[in-house]
């Protein structure tokens, strides 16, 4: 049978391997592998001070916009967030420090700064002592709700609008007492517990018939915020 005529061998001479697809080098435009994409690992000896608009067998090279980064790519790789091209290495947000990423740091920090604000404000105010209004409760509550969104765990990529946020009491062998969590508002009970004892290192045999079942129920105790338990217990009692 004929070997189909698909993808390109790497030019280095130990190597030799078959890409489907290849790197084309926009300074001695050689075809390399993925692995001898780079100038140092096929030991490319032109100029580097080359064009950097070389085309190469009708194809456009784009270079990396990274700093200090040479690599090129024969396929545009634009970042939907701040819409320059990178290589592959550094295609992700974090991987080529991102001007849009960077753009939630200031805000963390500001919610922050409010809260040490407001807490250090009650602290400083005898009269708010022994006074339980209305306008204290709410204040209270927004602190305490602002606070747990600061240290919660979670899927950091679930959209703002889709998390809801618990303070979740955990049992009694766990290190810690309780952990503020937040969840997809989209997720059935079964994978809120899986995923909970996931954050909270607990040993979940939730899929094993004669082991003990994690289950949660909300704890009346009073809370400015949501508050679940987290609690196994056997099946039969379920």
């Amino acid at each position: 049978m004929a070997e189909l005529d698909v993808g390109q061998h790497c030019g280095v001479k130990h190597c030799g391997q078959l890409d489907f697809l290849p790197f084309v080098c926009s300074y001695c435009s050689g075809v390399y592998c993925l692995e001898h994409r780079s100038r140092a690992s096929h030991g490319c000896l032109q100029d580097s001070t080359r064009n950097e608009s070389v085309k190469s067998e009708g194809h456009t090279i784009h270079p990396c916009t990274f700093r200090s980064c040479d690599e090129k790519e024969l396929v545009l790789l634009l970042c939907p967030f701040c819409d320059k091209h990178f290589c592959l290495r550094h295609r992700h947000q974090s991987d080529h420090e991102c001007e849009k990423l960077e753009c939630t740091k200031p805000r963390m920090a500001a919610t922050k700064q409010l809260v040490q604000e407001i807490v250090e404000s009650k602290k400083c105010s005898p009269r708010t002592r022994g006074r339980k209004g209305a306008k204290s409760s709410e204040t209270a509550a927004r602190v305490a709700l602002m606070k747990l969104k600061l240290h919660a765990l979670g899927e950091r990529s679930l959209p703002q609008s889709e998390r809801i946020y618990f303070q979740v009491l955990l049992p009694k062998e766990s290190k810690e007492r309780s952990v503020p969590m937040f969840f997809c508002n989209k997720w059935s009970i079964g994978k809120v517990v899986d995923f909970a004892a996931s954050l909270a290192n607990l040993r979940n045999d939730n899929n094993k018939s004669t082991a003990k079942v994690h289950f949660v129920f909300r704890a009346r105790e009073p809370s400015v915020f949501n508050t679940w338990v987290l609690f196994p217990r056997p099946r039969d009692l379920v």
